[in-house]
């Protein structure tokens, strides 16, 4: 849904996402719904020429992060703060002329919220953004439980032949 946004502004989209990851239980349209807010940001937010990355990996305590990273202007601290509060805009030179509400952060914060996770927001004035969304381990499936295997029948001993 953003790779033709992405290729418009000039932009190299990658995506890496290992193939062998748990499935994670979630609200299928809330997890899209979430993607596209971040990728949208990212591409909105970076240069012609810059990169945007999404890539996944499971965490050190058994969740998943699903991150978003991208070259484009970044944002201080304060900046963080404003844009994860509703109708929150951040004025850039970069923004390409794209309208906002000013809702898309807090609607993803909300969003992983309700999944039990967080969402993780790094940033630095000229160093680009990464955003991360955290589901919590019970958000996972690791594997299939195992097909309950039937025991064998035993011969019955100790009965009478016919």
């Amino acid at each position: 849904m953003t790779r033709s946004r992405a290729a418009d502004a000039g932009l190299a989209l990658d995506c890496s996402v290992p193939r062998d990851l748990p499935v994670l239980r979630c609200d299928e349209r809330a997890l899209k719904q979430m993607l596209v807010n971040l990728l949208s940001n990212a591409i909105k937010f970076t240069p012609e020429g810059g990169q945007v990355t999404l890539d996944a990996a499971v965490t050190a305590d058994g969740g998943m992060a699903i991150a978003v990273r991208d070259t484009g202007v970044g944002l201080a601290e304060e900046q963080i703060a404003r844009a994860l509060e509703p109708f929150g805009q951040i004025q850039n030179s970069l923004d390409r002329a794209h309208e906002g509400t000013g809702l898309g952060l807090p609607l993803v914060k909300a969003l992983i919220e309700a999944h039990g996770g967080r969402l993780e927001i790094e940033s630095a004035p000229g160093s680009g953004t990464t955003t991360r969304l955290v589901f919590p381990a019970d958000r996972l499936r690791t594997a299939a439980p195992a097909a309950r295997k039937t025991p064998a029948r035993r011969p019955r001993s100790g009965g009478r032949k016919r």
